[in-house]
């Protein structure tokens, strides 16, 4: 049997305001860029829009006639070219400007990943770990496969959330991590799709088709995190499953996959988490959905319950929770 829980999750996004003075200053237009960037970039799609993608073109350009060689001129046309690395030039000087503004080392990081520099990736994920809480390293820890497969995430964040969790722990050091973002970049694409052994094919603003590509014919193991928004499955959606903190293709035993990844955090007090990050509430409540499943195959369980509960009053998700937990026990 198969049971999949939902949550919806609201977003809002705060509006930006220029300074007080008539033109705004290269920083502000630079705020103004990522902020446009975000609202460009979707939930179902990595694709950027061509009006959209005109408009941060717009603001580039903007942005060049304060200073061209400015930190916030190469670092903003870096970002601008989606893992572009022949504007790697761009990038490197935008670090030699400011090499502890976390956005650009993670391009950095982001940089020598695209290029199989492993020496480097090394040394820049050190430097990337000390953005990442230890909540949030432990849920990537809990997130990992046991066994050697590969991981395929959303975005930066959520890779390098793996990679960082792989490092300080040592753990599942077989497991490959994929980044979706990254797929805008050919070489990167064909890497991925040599790896899991299928055809090269167009990604951007075909994600769908490539991920049941990928999922149906893929040689090794694939995980998709439940970081990654379930829409990107939609096409397969009939038979993928929520394993955990990950969901899996195929003909697998949900209620079997569900108990093993409670047995492997069941030992944890959920209660003492203190979580002060929008970002480790939003990974923390990925617990919920797995947990909630397993809890209406099994009922009976009392320190599942109070598992469930707890995560729910970190997360800010009681009310909701409650209600599921109610509807299962009368059920």
């Amino acid at each position: 049997m198969k049971i999949t829980l939902c949550f919806l999750i609201f977003l809002t996004t705060g509006l930006f305001a220029f300074s007080q003075t008539d033109r705004p200053t290269a920083s502000e237009l630079m705020t103004s860029y990522f902020q446009l960037r975000d609202d460009a970039l979707g939930f179902s799609s990595k694709k950027i829009s061509a009006e959209k993608q005109a408009e941060l073109n717009e603001l580039v350009e903007k942005i060049k006639a304060f200073d061209e060689e400015s930190f916030e001129y190469n670092y903003v046309l870096y970002v601008n070219g989606n893992y572009n690395t022949e504007l790697s030039p761009a990038l490197f000087k935008a670090y030699a400007f400011d090499n502890t503004n976390e956005g650009v080392i993670k391009e950095m990081l982001g940089f020598y990943v695209l290029t199989s520099n492993t020496a480097k990736q090394k040394e820049f994920l050190t430097k990337v770990q000390k953005f990442y809480t230890a909540a949030e390293i432990a849920y990537y820890a809990d997130a990992l496969p046991d066994s050697k497969a590969i991981v395929v995430t959303s975005n930066q964040e959520d890779m390098y959330g793996f990679l960082v969790a792989q490092q300080v722990n040592g753990i599942a050091t077989n497991v490959q991590v994929i980044n979706m973002d990254f797929m805008k970049n050919a070489t990167y694409r064909k890497m991925v799709s040599a790896t899991v052994g299928i055809t090269d094919q167009d990604f951007v603003g075909n994600e769908k088709t490539y991920l049941k590509t990928m999922l149906r014919a893929a040689t090794s193991k694939v995980y998709i995190s439940a970081t990654v928004p379930q829409d990107y499955l939609s096409l397969v959606s009939d038979n993928v499953f929520l394993t955990g903190l990950s969901y899996q293709y195929g003909s697998i035993d949900q209620f079997t996959a569900l108990n093993e990844f409670w047995l492997k955090i069941k030992t944890k007090d959920m209660s003492q988490l203190a979580l002060t990050r929008y970002s480790e509430k939003y990974l923390y409540a990925n617990y919920l959905p797995p947990l909630l499943t397993l809890y209406m195959l099994q009922p009976d369980d009392p320190v599942l319950k109070l598992t469930i509960e707890a995560i729910a009053a970190k997360t800010g998700k009681t009310a909701e929770v409650n209600e599921l937990l109610k509807d299962i026990e009368t059920d």
